[in-house]
């Protein structure tokens, strides 16, 4: 008698839609209502906020591809730039996958779960699916990216309009709202001393790329930061 074949517990998926009540799911709400008003302050209609979320939905890229759009950037320059902030993505979705396949069922589902794969994705499942049978993990975890997608659409919606009836210094702080998830996300990113270092190293070294650099002041920081802390991890690792 052969065995029976394994399957999804989709009930999983209406549970999944509770985590979106959560820390990371309210700093989440933050940064893509502050993205709306980015948006309006561009000088953009609402659409390109809505359409970028829903396509590309890692508000780096997102940020990118409108800003060299209003530079008149290339289509090649700008698609290089939005693909290399989504390589950082590629670890994300390969450990949710892994964690959350079922082995001997459809492929199917895991194409549509890592298009949802971002950063507050990961830290809940780190927070909250290794716990669980792995039956329930992908309902759960598509079910959470789904929520995530529609009511992030609102806060775009919300931010959009909301700067165009709030006081100045309202609307410049929903616009700084998206850079302050990015900050914060490099440190619920971070495992250990080599990442709080390449941290700070990146923001003591911005001033001066501001000045020699302006262009590409964050890239420069940012790969600068990272490669001392490599070089000084290696360093301690290495027996003199």
């Amino acid at each position: 008698m052969s065995a029976e074949k394994p399957q999804y517990e989709w009930s999983a998926l209406w549970q999944g839609m509770t985590g979106v009540f959560s820390l990371a799911g309210l700093v989440m709400c933050a940064s893509f209502l502050g993205f709306g008003a980015l948006v309006r302050g561009m000088g953009y209609d609402v659409w390109p906020a809505l359409l970028t979320t829903a396509i590309i939905w890692a508000l780096p890229g997102q940020v990118i591809l409108l800003t060299l759009a209003e530079e008149g950037a290339g289509l090649l320059a700008t698609a290089l730039a939005v693909s290399f902030t989504a390589i950082r993505l590629l670890p994300m979705v390969t450990l949710v996958l892994a964690r959350s396949a079922l082995p001997g069922t459809s492929k199917t589902p895991l194409y549509f779960l890592a298009h949802f794969i971002a950063v507050t994705l990961w830290v809940l499942t780190e927070e909250k699916v290794k716990e669980m049978p792995r039956e329930r993990r992908l309902p759960w975890l598509t079910g959470l990216g789904c929520c995530l997608m529609v009511i992030m659409l609102g806060m775009n919606v919300a931010g959009f309009y909301l700067t165009g009836v709030l006081p100045p210094i309202v609307a410049a702080a929903l616009a700084f709202m998206s850079p302050c998830f990015f900050f914060i996300s490099l440190f619920s990113n971070a495992q250990g001393r080599a990442d709080y270092f390449a941290i700070a190293a990146g923001v003591l070294l911005l001033p001066f790329c501001m000045e020699l650099v302006p262009d590409y002041d964050l890239a420069v920081a940012g790969l600068a930061g990272g490669t001392l802390a490599y070089v000084a991890g290696r360093s301690r690792r290495v027996p003199a």
